[in-house]
């Protein structure tokens, strides 16, 4: 009951986040924008997601590694496509990672690779804002306002890695650990030790900042040609520097597969910039789709692939993340 009482939540949250921005921006106008799409850029910024699976099973295989975990790329990339497929219609992205994590260690390695699937996260967002940073020197408008989340993004990012490499106040251990919703506290545990590993492995880490340039690069490009088939006068520098936070805006696990957080993102930034409002929320819809059409694959993936006996008994230790 109580799982069912949290996704209604996030189902009431994103309806109502979606209500708002459709009563604040005409459908019509939304609909004229998409009716006028140049379709060749649309069906590129779609072949565009695989090559963003690739780069994110590289980095994901590379990270599993250095948990004594040995998966092929092939293997990889299909345990990816599935739980991409998955992340469809799941609350937050900590199923998608249970799912694909499932795959990969099976029983008996379960923990060590959910924790390489949520370290890479965390690398993932330290790769984002290695771009972001980067872009906002080169752009004069909006620099301070960028500049400060991006400040206030590395205050938290950095606290929360200080926190869980020492993590010496017990008080708030033990609230943290006992956090019953969405299984965050048993999330937590699993980051924490995953954390207290990779904290002497700084060439892994190092590397897995790299791979996260590439992923990241990848999604801006899907974002670029998406913009240009709608006629958005926008250049790739000032993608740069804004995607990336929507990117993290839209991880915070409150609405399904962040739908509303992600289309509120960006009407908040691009309209600051000078982008029309629908637009901003078309482009939104736009990498909604395509990322949904990409995807898809990985349900045929999930229909076709040969599960043994072993990967069935991980299905309710990944239940019990979801």
């Amino acid at each position: 009951m109580k799982r069912i009482g949290r996704e209604f939540l996030k189902i009431l949250v994103t309806v109502t986040l979606l209500y708002y921005l459709f009563q604040k921006i005409p459908v019509q106008e939304v609909f004229e924008a998409v009716k006028s799409i140049e379709i060749k850029n649309f069906y590129l910024s779609v072949l565009l997601f695989f090559l963003y699976y690739g780069f994110f099973s590289l980095r994901w295989k590379f990270l599993l590694r250095s948990q004594d975990i040995e998966l092929g790329f092939t293997f990889s990339y299909l345990y990816i496509l599935i739980s991409f497929f998955f992340n469809n219609f799941l609350p937050s992205g900590l199923g998608m990672d249970a799912i694909r994590s499932g795959y990969a260690g099976g029983r008996k390695d379960f923990e060590k690779a959910f924790g390489a699937s949520l370290m890479e996260r965390m690398l993932g967002m330290v790769g984002m804002m290695c771009i972001g940073i980067f872009a906002i020197f080169s752009l004069r408008i909006e620099f301070i306002r960028l500049a400060i989340l991006y400040f206030l993004l590395i205050v938290l990012i950095g606290g929360i890695y200080s926190l869980l490499v020492s993590f010496k106040l017990e008080w708030l251990k033990k609230k943290l650990l006992s956090i019953k919703f969405l299984n965050i506290g048993e999330s937590i545990r699993v980051f924490y030790h995953a954390v207290k590993i990779y904290s002497k492995k700084w060439r892994v880490i190092l590397i897995g900042i790299v791979y996260s340039l590439f992923v990241q690069m990848t999604i801006i490009c899907i974002n670029f040609l998406l913009a240009k088939s709608l006629s958005i006068d926008i250049t790739f520098i000032t993608l740069i520097a804004y995607i990336p936070l929507i990117t993290i805006i839209s991880l915070i696990p409150i609405t399904i597969n962040g739908l509303g957080m992600r289309e509120s993102a960006y009407v908040f930034l691009f309209s600051s910039y000078g982008i029309a409002q629908e637009e901003a929320l078309s482009l939104s819809l736009l990498f909604f789709a395509a990322s949904v059409i990409a995807s898809a694959i990985g349900g045929v993936v999930f229909i076709f692939i040969r599960r043994s006996d072993h990967k069935r008994k991980i299905d309710s230790s990944i239940n019990s993340r979801l």
